[in-house]
């Protein structure tokens, strides 16, 4: 009896020690996760704060500035194979990149009109309620303030890629940007049966739906 509790001690003792050890690791990647987040969000707002960028003559340069802060931080490939679900699987390499490529330039280009009507007055990274079971996936919840006093809840999905800390996904007041366009890439699929013709149409569709989710959010 005493060599069984003698066991369970040693048991529970390591079980303690695990789930800290665990928790830690879970802790220590929301920080860095989170500083990714911060450094992205403060790089965004030394623009937004450039008046000359809002000029439509500008708008051209804004769009490279954004790309150049975003490209870095965002894993367009496998947010790409998130938007395709399960048609990722039977999808060519080819059809992958070419498919991140517009995802990476109609997100771009769609954004810089938003940050052109869009100003933040502030913002607060809120720590997680509970710590993530993957310390590689974590969520990095931000409450902006724009300049009316409005607050937007936005929740970066992020996930460690080769190291640094990517974006994978995002949502905006409730709003998954990715099921999103995953629902309409399935919809997409079953009217034209091609991969290829969904990506050949995708420009448009991505452009008109951030928008709709932009003013839906600031409505």
């Amino acid at each position: 009896m005493t060599l069984k509790k003698s066991y369970f001690g040693w048991f529970l003792a390591g079980l303690v020690t695990l789930l800290s050890s665990q928790t830690q690791a879970a802790d220590e990647s929301w920080q860095a996760a989170s500083q990714v987040v911060e450094q992205t969000t403060e790089k965004m707002l030394v623009l937004m704060d450039d008046k000359s960028l809002r000029a439509t003559s500008n708008r051209e340069r804004l769009q490279h500035e954004i790309e150049s802060i975003v490209t870095p931080v965002i894993d367009f490939y496998g947010f790409g194979r998130g938007v395709m679900g399960r048609f990722a699987r039977t999808a060519t390499e080819e059809e992958l990149t070419r498919f991140s490529d517009i995802l990476k330039t109609t997100l771009v280009r769609t954004y810089s009109i938003a940050m052109s009507d869009f100003s933040v007055k502030e913002y607060r990274i809120l720590p997680p309620r509970a710590p993530s079971p993957q310390p590689d996936m974590q969520v990095v919840n931000v409450v902006l303030t724009s300049g009316n006093n409005k607050t937007f809840n936005v929740m970066y999905y992020m996930r460690k890629v080769e190291g640094n800390w990517m974006l994978v996904n995002v949502m905006v007041e409730g709003i998954n940007l990715r099921l999103t366009f995953q629902n309409q890439f399935a919809d997409m699929y079953q009217r034209s049966r091609s991969i290829a013709a969904v990506i050949d149409n995708w420009e448009e569709r991505v452009a008109s739906t951030v928008a709709q989710v932009i003013e839906d959010v600031e409505s």
